[in-house]
C-alpha cells in the first residue's frame, strides 16, 4: 500500500509539472502574442500620424501668403514651421523636415561635364568619375550603345542578380544604386560629404537659386567657391545663415543675372536656362512616434491643376 501511494504521488507531481509548463508556455504565447498586437497598434498610429505630417505640410503650401508663392525661399513658412518639430497629437506626435526639390540638380539633365564636376567635388577617386559619368548617361539615354567607361545591359545581365539597363528618365533617386560605379556610400554620403541621394532630383528640370546649396550652385553654374561668395552672402544676408530672418531672396531669376552673373553671354544664357526663383516640387520627410515605435514617410508633393499631389510615396519604419 505504502509503495502504491508513493507511486501515485510522483504520478500527480508529474501532473503537476507538466500543467505548470503548459500553463507557463500558454501564457508566455499570450505575453507575445500581446506584445505583437501592441507593437502593431502602435506602429499604424504611428504611420497615420506621419501621414498627418505630410498633410500639415500640403496645408502650409496652400495657405501661404502670396508673397511666399511668388518665391520661395528657405525662410518662409513651408521650409521651417514651429509646427513641424515633435508635433504632438493624440497618444504620439510627429516630426516634419521638407526639402526643396528645385534645390537640387535635375539628374536627368545634367549634362557631362557637370556630372564629372559633381563627382570631383565629392570626392570620388579620379579613376571612378569616367565610369561612374558615362554609365549615368547610359542609364538616361534611350540607346544600347555604350560609352567608353560606361555599361548597358550586357554589362548588368553578369551581375547577380541579372538586370537590364533602363535606358530612359530616372524616376526615383534609389534607381541611382543599380548604376555601375554607384556605391552605397556615394549615394547615402560618408565622411562629411552629402549623398547623391541629397544633391539631385528626378523630377526637376531647373535649380532654385535661394534654395540651392553653395555645392549645387557650383555644379549648375560652373563656379567656383570663391566666384559664389557674393551671391550667396546677398542672399543670405549679414548673419550668412540660410533660412534665417535676415535673408535677401532673389525675387525672380533677372535680379540675379543682373546683379551676379559675370557678364559674358554664354554665362547669362546658363543662368537663364538653369535657374529659377519659384518651386513646384517638395520633398517632405515626416516621421510618426507612438510609445517608442517611428514610421517614416518620404512622399514627393507636386504642385499640379491647383493642389499639391504625392508623385512619390514611401513607408518605411524607423526614423530617417
Amino acid at each position: 500500500m505504502k509503495t502504491e501511494r508513493g507511486v501515485a504521488l510522483v504520478v500527480v507531481l508529474w501532473i503537476v509539472v507538466m500543467l505548470s509548463l503548459l500553463i507557463g508556455g500558454f501564457a508566455f504565447t499570450m505575453h507575445v502574442e500581446t506584445q505583437v498586437a501592441s507593437y502593431s497598434r502602435k506602429e499604424l498610429r504611428a504611420e497615420m500620424l506621419a501621414r498627418s505630417g505630410v498633410e500639415l505640410v500640403r496645408q502650409q503650401l496652400h495657405t501661404r501668403p502670396p508673397w511666399e508663392k511668388a518665391c520661395e525661399a528657405l525662410n518662409q513658412s513651408w521650409c521651417a514651421s514651429d509646427l513641424y518639430v515633435d508635433h504632438e497629437l493624440g497618444e504620439g506626435k510627429f516630426t516634419v523636415k521638407v526639402i526643396d526639390e528645385e534645390s537640387l540638380l535635375p539628374i536627368n539633365r545634367l549634362s557631362d561635364s557637370r556630372l564629372r564636376l559633381l563627382l570631383q567635388l565629392l570626392e570620388v577617386d579620379p579613376t571612378a568619375v569616367d565610369t561612374i559619368a558615362d554609365s549615368i548617361q547610359d542609364w538616361i539615354d534611350e540607346n544600347s550603345l555604350t560609352r567608353l567607361n560606361g555599361a548597358e545591359s550586357d554589362y548588368y545581365l553578369t551581375l547577380n542578380p541579372p538586370y537590364r539597363a533602363k535606358n530612359g528618365l530616372i524616376y526615383r533617386t534609389q534607381e541611382l544604386l543599380m548604376i555601375r560605379g554607384i556605391t552605397p556610400e556615394l549615394y547615402h554620403g560618408a565622411h562629411g560629404k552629402p549623398g547623391l541621394k541629397d544633391l539631385v532630383s528626378p523630377y526637376t528640370q531647373q535649380v532654385n537659386v535661394n534654395t540651392a546649396s553653395p555645392l549645387v550652385l557650383q555644379v549648375i553654374l560652373r563656379m567656383t567657391e570663391e566666384e559664389l561668395k557674393p551671391l550667396l552672402a546677398r542672399r543670405d544676408g549679414p548673419d550668412g545663415i540660410p533660412g534665417t530672418d535676415d535673408d535677401r531672396p532673389f525675387r525672380n531669376v533677372q535680379e540675379a543675372i543682373r546683379l551676379f552673373c559675370p557678364p559674358d553671354e554664354g554665362s547669362r544664357r546658363r543662368w537663364e536656362t538653369y535657374l529659377t526663383t519659384n518651386s513646384n516640387s517638395f520633398r517632405v520627410i515626416s516621421t510618426g512616434e507612438v510609445g517608442g515605435v517611428r514610421q517614416t514617410i518620404v512622399a514627393t508633393l507636386m504642385y499640379l491643376r491647383g493642389d499639391y499631389y504625392p508623385i512619390s510615396w514611401v513607408c518605411q519604419r524607423g526614423g530617417p
